[in-house]
């Protein structure tokens, strides 16, 4: 006779035959950046060769640009290319040594291997691979709490001095890369969620050929702050849809379980 001990394990060696094909996952790829989703520093996108623009007023617009480095700490995560982004702020507020910005937004880029150049922001292109828009939420600390990007700089606003940093939220709005970034992960204090935090560290440190800062946004002498940044999240992985030879094992497990039942039952007439 049947009973609830040989019917669960009927279904247990159903299920993971099933789900021994699930299991042999591959790493997430778009557009040839790749990153593994396990890794305990999931997810940790961080820039390097980073530069922007210098601001000192109200209204004034950050711009600026950079190369990420690594994702989840490995540096191999572009295959044949470079993943680049452009970024945008608008100052909204400066009190003391304090900056908020707002009308925040990055794009990246997936691009040829070896094409950016630190030292020309017009080699800043290629396909776009993902679009971030600032996240509003409050910052501990800071007079004014309406702000996407938050700032606390040494020195002077338009110069910045080592230990100059900043701090803010953001999401994924946009790209082929959205929807494994889209995870609403992280919580913005007051009862909403973005996709990533954001943390940077600059100060002023121009070209070396570079006398004065240019108005042109095309030439490296617009952007006489150097630094860098990362951006921490979670992937977010969408619901798997089964590959037919996972699909094929299931059916072996539940073929399986009704040999078992079949099995058992004229066990149960030739005793009767």
């Amino acid at each position: 006779m049947l009973n609830k001990k040989s019917i669960g394990a009927a279904l247990v060696c159903a299920l993971a035959l099933g789900a021994s094909g699930a299991a042999l996952a591959t790493p997430i790829n778009v557009d040839g950046v790749h990153w593994d989703s396990s890794s305990p520093f999931d997810l940790t996108i961080q820039s390097l060769n980073l530069r922007e623009s210098s601001v000192s007023a109200v209204g004034d617009v950050l711009t600026g640009y950079g190369q990420i480095g690594s994702i989840n700490g490995d540096n191999d995560f572009c295959s044949g290319c470079d993943l680049t982004f452009t970024f945008s702020y608008t100052v909204s507020s400066i009190t003391g040594n304090q900056v908020v910005f707002n009308d925040g937004s990055f794009q990246f880029y997936v691009q040829g291997a070896n094409t950016y150049n630190q030292a020309d922001p017009t080699s800043v292109n290629g396909t776009p691979w993902v679009t971030l828009t600032g996240h509003t939420a409050p910052r501990t600390g800071f007079v004014d709490p309406n702000g996407q990007l938050y700032a606390t700089v040494n020195g002077t606003i338009s110069d910045p001095t080592l230990g100059s940093g900043g701090f803010g939220l953001a999401d994924a709005t946009g790209g082929p890369a959205m929807p494994w970034l889209n995870s609403n992960s992280v919580t913005d204090g007051i009862g909403g969620w973005a996709d990533f935090s954001l943390s940077s560290s600059f100060q002023e440190q121009p070209a070396s050929t570079c006398s004065s800062v240019t108005s042109d946004p095309n030439d490296i002498c617009h952007y006489p702050i150097e630094g860098n940044g990362s951006l921490t999240g979670n992937t977010m992985l969408p619901v798997p849809v089964p590959e037919p030879t996972e699909l094929g094992l299931l059916g072996l497990g539940l073929g399986a379980v009704g040999f078992f039942f079949w099995r058992r039952r004229k066990e149960f007439e030739g005793q009767a």
